[in-house]
C-alpha cells in the first residue's frame, strides 16, 4: 500500500508529465498559495528530474491581496503580472495550485471582488496569449479551510486534512497502481467519446431536468473537446482532475430556463440556487437564493457575460460525483455534473467578426455552473431531424 508521501510525489508527477507535459529545457511557472509552500520542494524535484529549464514560484497571499483590492479597487493591479509576462515570453509552462477558502473573500464588496478577479484573470489570460500552447494546468491542494468545508463532520483538524488528501488523491488517479498509465487510458477513452459525438453531427440539444428546461444549438464549426489539449508539440491536460467533454454553444441559440444543482464559488464568494432565463442566447432574468449580488457582478461584467460560452457533458457516476460531496470549487464540482458556463467561449483562431457571425461568444469572464443530476435527460437532434438520447437520468445513453 502506497504511503501519503509517495502519492504526493505521484501527484507532482501527474502535474508535470500529464498536466503540462513539460519539455526538456522548458521553464515552469507555478502559482501557489503561501500556506502550501511545503508542496513546492516535491514539485521542484520532479520538475528537475524531467529536465526542467528553471522553476519560479509565484506565491499567493489572499489576505494581502484582499487588503490591496479593497483599498485600491479600480486601481488594483496584479503584482505578479510583470514576472508572469517575463516567463510567458520565454515559453514557460504553467501550473496553478489552489486551495479553496470561502473565508478569504467573505464579506468583500462586489466592486473589490470584480477588481481583484479582473486583474488576476487578465494576468492569467495574458500569460496564455503570450506563451501560446506551452502547457498549463490547474490543480488543488488540501488545506485547513477547504477540509472544513468538505468534511464538517470530522472534528479533528489533522483527520479532516488527511481525509481531504485521501479524496483528492483518489480523484486525480494517484491511488491507481500506475497513475500516469491511468491518465493515459482515461485520455484515450475520452478521445473515443469525443469522436462518437462529432460523428453524430448533432444540430440541437434539448435538456430537461427538475431544475432545467432549455434547448441549445452548437456554434458553427464547433467540435467536442475535453480530456486533453492536443497541439503539434504536446498533449496536455489543463484541469487535474477532469471528467468532461464539452462544446461551444451558439451565442444566440439558447432558449429556456437553466437551474444550478450545486453551489458556485466565485472569487471566494458563495452563490446558491442559480436560476437563469435565456431568450435568443441572452440572459434576460436571473436569481440566486444567496450571493445574487455576486451573480449580478458576473453577468454584468461586459456584454459577452450576458451569454453562454460552454456546454459540458459528465455522467453522474464519475469518480468525483461518486464521492457524494460538494467540493465548493468549480474545478471539482464541474467534473461531477453536466454544466454550462457564463461568458467567454472556446473558439479556434478567427477574427472578432467571424466569432460573432459563427456564434462564438467573447467576454472577460468564463464561469462554470453545475446543472446535471440524476433527473437530467439530454437529447440530440441529428441533421435528418431525428432526436436521439444522449443522457438519461444523468447517465450516458449514447
Amino acid at each position: 500500500m502506497k504511503t501519503l508521501e509517495q502519492m504526493k510525489r505521484e501527484y507532482a508527477e501527474v502535474l508535470i508529465k500529464i498536466g503540462v507535459a513539460l519539455k526538456e529545457g522548458q521553464k515552469l511557472v507555478v502559482e501557489c498559495p503561501v500556506e502550501h509552500a511545503d508542496f513546492m520542494p516535491i514539485l521542484a524535484e520532479v520538475a528537475y528530474e524531467n529536465k526542467c529549464g528553471g522553476l519560479v514560484t509565484l506565491y499567493v497571499n489572499e489576505k494581502v491581496e484582499r487588503i490591496s483590492a479593497e483599498k485600491l479597487v479600480e486601481n488594483y493591479e496584479d503584482p505578479m503580472k510583470p514576472v508572469s509576462d517575463y516567463y510567458a515570453e520565454q515559453g514557460a509552462a504553467s501550473i496553478r495550485l489552489t486551495s479553496p477558502n470561502l473565508k478569504a473573500m467573505e464579506g468583500m464588496a462586489p466592486e473589490a471582488v470584480k477588481a481583484y478577479t479582473t486583474a488576476v484573470i487578465g494576468r492569467r489570460r495574458g500569460f496564455k496569449k503570450i506563451a501560446g500552447e506551452s502547457g498549463g494546468t490547474i490543480a488543488c491542494l488540501p488545506g485547513k479551510a477547504w477540509a472544513e468545508l468538505v468534511f464538517p463532520e470530522i472534528e479533528d483538524e489533522a483527520e479532516r486534512i488527511n481525509a481531504m488528501w485521501d479524496i483528492v488523491l483518489s480523484c486525480v488517479r494517484c491511488k491507481e497502481e500506475n497513475p500516469i498509465e491511468a491518465w493515459q487510458n482515461f485520455m484515450a477513452r475520452t478521445g473515443e467519446r469525443k469522436k462518437k459525438l462529432d460523428e453524430k453531427k448533432f444540430i440541437e440539444f434539448r435538456y430537461k431536468s427538475d431544475k432545467s428546461d432549455f434547448t441549445v444549438e452548437p456554434a458553427e464549426g464547433s467540435v467536442w473537446m475535453g480530456g486533453c489539449v492536443e497541439t503539434p508539440n504536446r498533449v496536455y491536460v489543463p484541469n487535474i482532475p477532469t471528467e468532461e467533454v464539452f462544446q461551444t454553444p451558439h451565442k444566440y441559440k439558447v432558449n429556456g430556463v437553466i437551474g444550478a444543482v450545486m453551489p458556485l464559488v466565485y472569487s471566494g464568494q458563495l452563490i446558491e440556487d442559480i436560476k437563469l432565463e435565456l431568450k435568443d442566447g441572452r440572459i434576460v432574468n436571473y436569481s440566486a437564493s444567496r450571493g445574487e449580488d455576486v451573480l449580478k457582478t458576473i453577468i454584468e461584467t461586459d456584454e459577452g457575460s450576458h451569454y453562454l460560452g460552454e456546454m459540458a457533458f459528465i455522467d453522474v457516476s464519475s469518480p468525483i460525483s461518486s464521492q457524494g460531496r460538494v467540493f465548493y470549487t468549480t474545478l471539482y464540482d464541474e467534473n461531477a455534473s453536466c454544466h454550462m458556463a457564463i461568458g467567454n467561449s472556446y473558439a479556434p483562431p478567427m477574427s472578432d467578426e467571424e466569432m460573432e457571425a459563427k456564434g462564438y461568444n467573447k467576454s472577460g469572464v468564463h464561469v462554470d455552473f453545475m446543472i446535471g443530476d440524476d433527473s437530467m435527460d439530454i437529447d440530440g437532434k441529428t441533421q435528418d431531424g431525428t432526436w436521439e438520447p444522449i443522457f438519461r437520468k444523468g447517465h450516458w445513453a449514447i
